[in-house]
């Protein structure tokens, strides 16, 4: 039988040396750095219809996770943006299922981001509440898998397309709402949501400054990202206005974030950090623009925030320094 990575192990072979923190935003960068030099960024993908999708739980993949697996669907030229739990294929391989070599499966390591905001419910998806309950561990796309082992596995699409027509359904008449609404006059919220999007772009490229010593403008990745997402996320019923200038302007910023990883020396999983922070942005932006009156992921973040002043309160009772 074949090696299937299941989850995070410190110590393996696998890890090139980096923490799994490191290695989640290296794979990102990496795959970044291939989509560029093939021209192959998911931003620009005008048929996009759907998130990542676990497929035996048939729930949605969020936050920075996201990032990660369509840049390396975009990567290796998958069709399918389902996923499976490495764990759940190692137990699969005693019923014949296995992976298609001819596409060099490559799995995605995700990372638990959100597991104690109250926010996530039945229809969306943190990582260790499937596969074998571990806070880090490896998704392999549908695309991977042999055609008989497609076939074994099919059983699971029901739920799965149930779950994605729901979420894009409700996404398209969020959309449709909340544009009639900045159309009839200014929408607080929307406005909250551009400032903090503003801050994290400047937030990230003072980052990436530290990081490499060279000023970069973020600003056309989060605005593609953004434009993506909510095509992606409304099943591509709304179209995209991005044109050739856009592209451009997009392919211009990461290649010099390439360039500046190989003249510089900085670590490819700080750049991958960086450039997941200003992605992920865009992502929040879009998802909000999606959400019932723009609350949803301002609701998250607040529900964070107070996560973490009331751990400082904890500590700071117990007398403990932080």
């Amino acid at each position: 039988m074949a090696f299937i990575q299941t989850a995070w192990r410190d110590g393996s072979n696998f890890n090139h040396g980096l923490t799994k923190e490191e290695y989640f935003y290296d794979q990102i960068y990496r795959a970044v750095e291939t989509n560029v030099a093939e021209r192959t960024l998911p931003f620009f993908n005008d048929k996009a219809d759907s998130v990542p999708i676990e497929l035996t739980t048939g729930k949605i993949i969020n936050d920075e996770n996201l990032i990660a697996l369509e840049q390396i669907a975009a990567k290796k030229g998958y069709e399918s943006n389902i996923w499976i739990y490495g764990d759940t294929l190692e137990k699969l391989q005693h019923e014949g299922i296995s992976l298609n070599f001819k596409r060099d499966a490559e799995p995605v390591l995700c990372l638990t981001k959100y597991a104690n905001a109250t926010h996530l419910n039945d229809g969306e998806l943190y990582i260790a509440e499937g596969g074998n309950k571990s806070k880090a561990q490896y998704l392999y796309n549908y695309d991977s898998l042999d055609d008989r082992s497609k076939k074994a596995v099919t059983k699971y699409f029901s739920e799965a397309k149930v779950v994605g027509e729901n979420y894009t359904t409700d996404n398209l008449r969020n959309f449709i709402e909340n544009v009639k609404k900045t159309r009839a006059g200014e929408v607080p919220q929307l406005k909250t949501l551009k400032e903090n999007l503003k801050a994290v772009s400047e937030d990230v490229s003072k980052s990436y400054t530290r990081n490499t010593g060279s000023n970069i403008d973020l600003t056309p990745i989060m605005n593609a990202q953004a434009k993506h997402m909510c095509q992606t996320v409304t099943a591509a019923k709304i179209k995209s206005d991005l044109n050739e200038k856009n592209e451009a302007a997009c392919y211009n910023v990461l290649s010099k974030m390439i360039a500046d990883v190989r003249e510089t020396g900085t670590p490819s999983w700080k750049v991958g950090e960086n450039l997941t922070k200003a992605l992920d942005a865009g992502t929040m932006y879009a998802k909000s623009y999606t959400s019932k009156d723009f609350n949803l992921e301002i609701r998250k973040v607040k529900e964070e925030n107070n996560h973490k002043k009331e751990n400082l309160k904890v500590k700071n009772n117990l007398g403990w320094e932080y």
